[in-house]
């Protein structure tokens, strides 16, 4: 789905209310520290949008900047999520199992998409992407990697001789690789 009709779907999508927050990082002053979704609380929303703010244990509002390891792992209702630009880090696991995610809006903070991410996520199409094809080249994701199987070693030298040398894809990566990556994406605002 190009961008623009995925803007006209989630138009109007308000922030996700009830979410589950922990500390995303220590710090020296616990009632500044910024939050991350460590749960979606049982909330039944098919579109989350993850806010900006909210208020941690302290009474205070603060930045929610990350996404913890299994936040929305196995979940089966969830169909597009939509993280803001000041999310910086996103769990491991944290899409594992969401069979019904079909979209998801990534900021351009996000330098790292771990090996399991989006493992089993059958339904995702389409990834909308804050930054430039470059940008994305240079997200650490793995998708492949490069292996060399040796023989015996060449008498004489220090050389030994190559049986095979291929690519192979990662294990839990596959949906990601069968989307399609839309680039240069605003952040959806709100209406």
């Amino acid at each position: 789905m190009n961008y623009y009709d995925y803007i006209n779907i989630i138009k109007g999508t308000p922030e996700t209310q009830g979410l589950e927050y922990d500390k995303a990082v220590m710090w020296l002053h616990p009632e500044k520290l910024p939050l991350g979704v460590v749960s979606l609380n049982g909330c039944s929303d098919k579109i989350i949008r993850i806010p900006k703010t909210a208020v941690n244990s302290y009474g205070k509002e603060v930045a929610v900047i990350g996404i913890g390891c299994d936040a929305f792992q196995g979940n089966t209702t969830v169909t597009d999520v939509i993280l803001h630009p000041g999310i910086r880090m996103v769990g491991g696991s944290t899409f594992k199992g969401c069979t019904a995610l079909e979209r998801i809006y990534f900021p351009r903070q996000i330098k790292r998409i771990s090996k399991y991410m989006f493992s089993g996520c059958s339904s995702l199409t389409d990834v909308y992407y804050e930054g430039s094809y470059e940008e994305w080249k240079k997200l650490e994701k793995p998708t492949e990697k490069r292996v060399k199987v040796f023989g015996k070693l060449v008498p004489g030298t220090p050389v030994q001789v190559v049986i095979s040398d291929k690519i192979v894809r990662t294990a839990g990566i596959e949906s990601l690789c069968l989307a399609t990556i839309h680039f240069n994406c605003d952040y959806p605002k709100q209406v």
